[in-house]
């Protein structure tokens, strides 16, 4: 993918950020502080590193996982990694949205 695609991935990622609410406020991912950071690679791999709103929450890991198929089936990705941050035991919420 050349830089244009990049971008014109991205911006279709930002776009699910903009409709995605969170389960537990009627705030939009985009308007959040959960996103830290994102990265696409030329190959079309999307590396989103991410805090959960609530830590112990069931539905957030729910949330997430959809959100990751969600971003998944977007035109010009190829595989999607989150990475879990800013909460207890991090490392296993990381493994197990990560199949």
């Amino acid at each position: 993918m050349n830089e244009k695609q990049v971008q014109s991935v991205q911006r279709r990622i930002f776009r699910i950020f903009k409709s995605w609410k969170d389960p537990h406020t009627d705030v939009a991912l985009a308007d959040s502080q959960q996103i830290q950071g994102i990265e696409i690679s030329p190959e079309g791999e999307v590396q989103l590193a991410i805090t959960p709103q609530r830590p112990h929450c069931p539905c957030c890991l729910f949330d997430l996982r959809d959100l990751r198929d969600k971003i998944s089936t977007t035109k010009g990705v190829t595989a999607v990694r989150l990475h879990i941050s800013g909460v207890p035991a991090s490392e296993r919420w990381t493994r197990v949205l990560n199949p």
